[in-house]
């Protein structure tokens, strides 16, 4: 099956799509993301030897800024 888009997009478009862009590099190199990339690369044992799972990465990672 072949999709076609014939949306024309102009310069609100662009604008758009290159703010997101910005925000997601942003993200990428926000030091918590690489930690919880850090420790999603570890093995479940690893974890487990820091008092941790898989489903608490995210929670650990931001624990002093939201309550999670």
């Amino acid at each position: 099956m072949a999709l076609a888009v014939t949306a024309i997009t102009g310069r609100t478009g662009s604008i758009l799509s290159t703010l997101l862009d910005v925000l997601v590099r942003v993200m990428e190199h926000h030091p918590r993301t690489r930690q919880i990339e850090r420790l999603n690369a570890l093995s479940d044992e690893d974890l487990a030897a820091r008092g941790l799972t898989r489903q608490d990465v995210v929670r650990h990672i931001f624990r002093d800024r939201y309550y999670l």
